[in-house]
C-alpha cells in the first residue's frame, strides 16, 4: 500500500564569514565534508543544514555579539545569566551532544539571540585524538570537516497540518501559523568552529564542564572578541528555501489466521541527512531480512496467529512525517487493534544493544535476548548487556521507557501503544558520548560501518534475529505476553521522582488532593500483581477463545487508560500523561511530563502567571 504526504521541507546553503575591520573576509566556513577517500564525495551530496531553520542573515557586532553558550541547555543559559553574559542580539554557537538540536535553538531563540552555530566538538566525537589516523577512515572519530545535519523542528509530522493527516487535498497552516524556528541555524565541523572560538574574549569558561576537546583552546564565553579582534564581525548567512515534496510511506502486511485484526507492527525509516549507512540503513537492512525471514517461514508453511504490519516510513528526518501522518491517519484503528509496535530505525551503531520501551514489554525483549547469539564474545546478547552493565557496578540490566526522536513517538506518546526501540548504540564504560560520532554527517557511509562500526555485520544479523523473534512472540502467542507488574511499578519510579527532587511538599500545597495519586498507583500495583496471578493460574488450553479475546482486549488498552484527549499542556500531540519526552529535550524520557514541564521554574513566575500555572497542575 502506498501512502502520500504532502509536506514543508526546506533546502539550504550555509555561509558563515568573518571579515576584518578593513572589510576583507579572513575566514569562510566550509559547506560539506572534505572527501577521505574514493567514494566519499557525490556531486548531489547534500551540503550541510538545519532544516526548518529559516533564512537569514545576521551579523555581529564589530569586536562582539558571539556567545558560547555549551550545550545549549537550559542549565547552560542559566548559568550565563547568573555570570552576567547576556545572550540576548548576540549569535549563540553551541557544540552538540546531550540534548536535541531544536531544543538547542529553541532556548537560544527564547534568550534572544539572533542566530545559531552548531558544532560537533572532538571532546564528544574524536576523544582519542584529531590527527589522521585517530579518526575517519581509520577509526570510527570524526574528521574536522565532520558536520552533522538535522531537523530543528520540535513538533511531529507536517508542521502545516498539526493534529491531521497530510493527505494530498488536507487544508494546511500558513507558513507563517507554522510553529517553526524564528532565527537562522547552521552546522559547522570543529576545525572552523576553533576558527571562531580562538577569537572570542570575555569571561573564561566556569569550570571544565565547560571546556571540550580543541586542544589549545580557552573556550571563553564572549560576547567580547579578543583585543587583536576588536575590529572583526561575524556573520551568518543561510539560504534555506521552504518547499512541499511528496513522500511514500510502504506498508507490507502478513495476515493473521486466527485473529486477523490484532496488528504486530515493526517499523523503519528510508531517509537519510546524506550517506546514512547506520541511520537508517543498518535498520533497513534489517527489516528487509526479518521480511525475508517471515515469508520463508510462510513458504514452509507456518501462519501467524495475529496479523504482521511492516511499516517502511518515509520523511522521518523531517520530523517523523510518515508514520505521523499515517498514525493520525489510521488512529482510532491503531488504537483498537494494535499489539506492539517495534522501531529499528538505527540496528548498528555500536556494540551495545539497547531498548527502551513501554514497560509492558520489558520482560518480553528480556527473555528473547536470552535465545539470540553474542554480536561480540558473549555466548548470548543477555550474556553480554549482563557483563556491559556489571562492569557499570550494576547489579541487573536497566531498562528505560522512550524518548523522542523515531517513528515510534506517534504510537506511543499519541496513541498509548507498547513501543520498543531497538538498536545497537556506543559503548558507555569507552566512550561517554551522546551518539555515535559520524550521525548525520557525510562520513556515515558503508565503509565505516563496514570497517569500524561493525566489522562481518554480526550487529545487524543480531538485530534482526532480536526482532523476528520479538515479532512472532507477539503475533503468535495466544495470551498476548505483556509485563503487566511493570507498568505499575514504572509509574511508581516516575511519582517517587517527585520525592527525591524534593517537589512532593510542593505539589501537595498545590493540590490538596496530590497524595490520592500516590495511593491509587499503589493501588494498581496491587491489582496488577493479582491479575496477573490470575492468569498464571489459568490453563491456557482451557480457557474459552471468546474469554481469551476479552483478556487480550483488556491487557491492549492498558496503556491506553494515561492518553490525554487534549494532549499536554502547550503539547496537543504528546498526550501520554505517563510516559514522554521532556519538553526541554525531545530526546530525553521524562515521568509524569506534564507535570515536570509545569513546575519548571514555577518560583520565577509573577502571581498571576504561578496562579495559571497552578490550574494546570491540578
Amino acid at each position: 500500500m502506498l501512502r502520500c504526504n504532502k509536506l514543508g521541507l526546506i533546502l539550504a546553503m550555509l555561509q558563515i564569514t568573518l571579515v576584518d575591520g578593513s572589510g576583507g573576509v579572513v575566514f569562510t566556513s566550509n559547506y560539506k565534508e572534505k572527501p577521505l577517500r574514493d567514494g566519499d564525495d557525490d556531486p548531489d551530496f547534500v551540503h550541510a543544514f538545519n532544516g526548518y531553520a529559516p533564512a537569514g542573515s545576521v551579523s555581529s557586532e564589530a569586536g562582539r555579539g558571539v556567545v558560547y553558550v555549551n550545550y545549549g541547555r537550559v542549565e547552560d543559559f542559566d548559568k550565563l545569566e547568573e555570570l552576567g553574559v547576556n545572550v540576548s542580539g548576540c549569535i549563540a554557537i553551541a557544540r552538540y551532544g546531550k540534548i536535541f538540536r531544536g531544543n538547542k535553538l529553541l532556548h537560544a531563540q527564547e534568550r534572544g539571540a539572533k542566530g545559531m552555530i552548531l558544532f560537533s566538538d572532538p571532546g564528544d566525537v574524536a576523544q582519542e585524538g584529531v590527527a589522521d589516523d585517530d579518526v575517519y577512515p581509520y577509526t570510527w572519530w570524526l574528521p574536522g570537516t565532520g558536520m552533522q545535519r538535522g531537523t530543528t523542528y520540535m513538533g511531529s509530522g507536517d508542521p502545516l497540518t498539526p493534529g491531521w493527516s497530510s493527505t494530498a487535498n488536507a487544508y494546511r497552516l500558513t507558513m507563517e501559523d507554522a510553529d517553526l524556528p524564528k532565527i537562522p541555524c547552521q552546522p559547522i565541523g570543529y576545525d572552523d568552529a576553533r576558527v571562531i572560538l580562538e577569537k572570542m574574549g570575555g569571561m573564561a569558561a566556569p569550570d571544565e564542564a565547560w571546556k571540550g576537546g580543541l586542544d589549545g583552546l580557552a573556550y571563553n564565553l564572549g560576547p567580547e572578541l579578543l583585543d587583536e579582534y576588536s575590529g572583526y564581525t561575524l556573520h551568518l548567512d543561510t539560504h534555506n528555501t521552504f518547499q512541499q515534496y511528496t513522500s511514500y510511506n510502504v506498508i507490507g502486511t502478513i495476515k493473521g489466521e486466527v485473529e486477523p485484526d490484532r496488528y504486530v507492527l515493526i517499523g523503519n525509516h528510508r531517509d537519510a541527512w546524506g550517506f546514512g549507512a547506520s541511520d537508517p540503513s543498518s535498520g533497513t537492512a534489517q527489516i528487509l531480512e526479518t521480511a525475508r525471514v517471515m515469508g520463508q517461514l510462510m513458504a514452509d508453511g507456518w501462519r501467524p496467529r495475529r496479523t504482521l504490519v511492516f511499516c517502511s516510513w518515509g520523511a522521518e528526518e523531517y520530523g517523523l512525517i510518515g508514520s505521523t501522518e499515517w498514525v493520525e491517519e489510521h488512529v482510532e484503528k491503531l488504537q483498537e487493534r494494535s499489539v506492539m509496535y517495534l522501531n529499528t530505525d538505527t540496528c548498528a551503531s555500536g556494540p551495545i544493544l539497547h531498548v527502551p520501551g513501554s514497560p509492558l514489554l520489558w520482560d518480553a525483549i528480556t527473555d528473547i535476548t536470552k535465545m539470540v547469539p553474542g554480536v561480540r564474545q558473549g555466548p548470548t546478547v543477555y550474556d553480554e548487556l549482563k557483563d556491559y552493565y556489571t562492569a557499570m557496578n550494576k547489579t541487573s540490566i536497566e531498562m528505560t521507557t522512550l524518548g523522542s526522536g523515531s517513528d515510534y513517538a506517534p504510537f506511543s506518546f499519541y496513541c498509548g501503544i507498547p513501543c520498543l526501540d531497538l538498536w545497537f548504540r556506543r559503548d558507555k564504560n569507552k566512550n561517554e558520548i551522546s551518539i555515535y560520532p559520524s550521525y548525520h554527517t557525510g562520513y556515515e557511509t558503508f565503509y565505516m560501518v563496514d570497517h569500524n562500526v561493525d566489522p562481518g555485520f554480526r550487529i545487524h544479523q543480531g538485530c534482526s534475529r532480536l526482532a523476528s523473534l520479538m515479532l512472532r512472540f507477539f503475533a503468535d502467542s495466544a495470551l498476548i505476553p505483556y509485563s503487566l507488574e511493570q507498568l505499575p511499578k514504572t509509574i511508581k519510579e516516575g511519582i517517587d521522582s517527585f520525592k527525591k527532587n524534593g517537589k512532593r511538599d510542593e505539589l501537595i500545597k498545590i493540590y490538596e488532593n496530590y497524595a490520592l495519586l500516590e495511593e491509587s498507583i499503589d493501588s494498581f500495583i496491587d491489582a496488577a500483581k493479582t491479575f496477573s496471578q490470575d492468569l498464571k493460574n489459568k490453563e491456557m488450553g482451557k480457557i474459552d477463545p471468546v474469554m481469551l479475546r476479552a483478556i487480550n482486549d483488556q491487557m491492549m488498552k492498558l496503556e491506553q487508560v494515561f492518553i490525554l484527549p487534549a494532549g499536554l499542556p502547550g503539547r496537543p500531540q504528546t498526550r501520554h500523561a505517563v510516559f514522554a519526552p521532556s519538553q526541554f529535550d525531545s530526546y530525553a524520557a521524562s515521568g509524569f511530563p506534564g507535570i515536570s514541564d509545569l513546575l519548571h521554574n514555577l518560583d520565577t513566575l509573577d502571581a498571576e502567571e504561578r496562579q495559571q500555572r497552578e490550574k494546570q497542575i491540578k
